[in-house]
């Protein structure tokens, strides 16, 4: 269908596209390209996903420590020591 057109152009595409696609060494590398574009999206797909554990974990112990003096700062309040605060929170 195609490499009946009439464009010279086209028909110099369409041969280079079927010579291409007969070379073996040309597929070979045509599918470790393809591995390696699909590798690069694994590896940036999880590096993603762990960054994001990651801001979730540190998230998690900003806000825990934030609640932790919170609650210091209340027990402080009602008058307990810096040592009984902590002998409490430990």
């Amino acid at each position: 269908m195609i490499e009946n057109t009439n464009v010279p152009i086209m028909q110099k595409a369409v041969r280079v596209i079927y010579d291409m696609s007969e070379d073996t060494r040309m597929r070979e590398m045509a599918r470790m390209r393809e591995k390696a574009l699909h590798d690069e999206a694994t590896y940036l797909k999880e590096a993603r996903e762990e960054g994001k554990a990651e801001g979730r974990a540190e998230g998690r112990a900003e806000g825990i420590a934030s609640a932790m003096e919170s609650f210091a700062a209340k027990l402080r309040a009602r008058g307990m020591s810096e040592e009984e605060i902590r002998e409490f929170l430990e």
